[in-house]
């Protein structure tokens, strides 16, 4: 038996989504209240907490215009443009800097990684994420959820070796 293809995201609901749009302009005063009460912590104390540094991105959760209006559209020409450019740039990103993207693949070997949250390509789904990534390896980690509902879509390409 195979598996089931992996399909885009059913499209979110209008009231959620407008919700969302809504009230994260009342959370993010709070979200900086609380990161910068939690910088001071970190300074003050310097105990050894070290938070992720996820904690203090706010746009992780943020629904800009651009993404509010493709999400509230749901048209899947334009979800496709907006994830291919996206991750487009993710991966030139990381080709400019590689440093800054390296890790280790799972036979120690180095690799140039690329991490793109589901956000960015909710309405097109993992395979044609993959897809546009050419000459990549991908892999989709999963939230557990029980309906498919990807936490990130990992790229790996090994990095050239330095010549002798």
């Amino acid at each position: 038996m195979t598996a089931p293809p992996r399909l885009a995201a059913p499209r979110r609901n209008r009231p959620g989504l407008l919700a969302q749009f809504v009230l994260q302009w009342f959370w993010l005063p709070v979200w900086a209240a609380v990161a910068l009460a939690l910088g001071l912590l970190v300074a003050l104390a310097s105990a050894g907490v070290n938070p992720p540094l996820a904690w203090l991105n706010p746009w992780r959760a943020v629904l800009t215009w651009p993404r509010f209006r493709l999400e509230w559209a749901g048209d899947p020409a334009r979800w496709d443009t907006y994830a291919t450019e996206r991750i487009r740039a993710r991966i030139a990103a990381a080709e400019r800097r590689p440093a800054a993207h390296r890790a280790h693949g799972a036979d120690g070997a180095a690799v140039l990684a690329v991490t793109v949250p589901a956000r960015l390509f909710r309405g097109v789904g993992p395979d044609r994420a993959a897809a546009v990534a050419e000459g990549w390896t991908a892999e989709v980690s999963g939230t557990g959820r029980d309906r498919w509902s990807p936490g990130a879509l990992y790229l790996r390409r090994p990095l050239p070796q330095p010549g002798r």
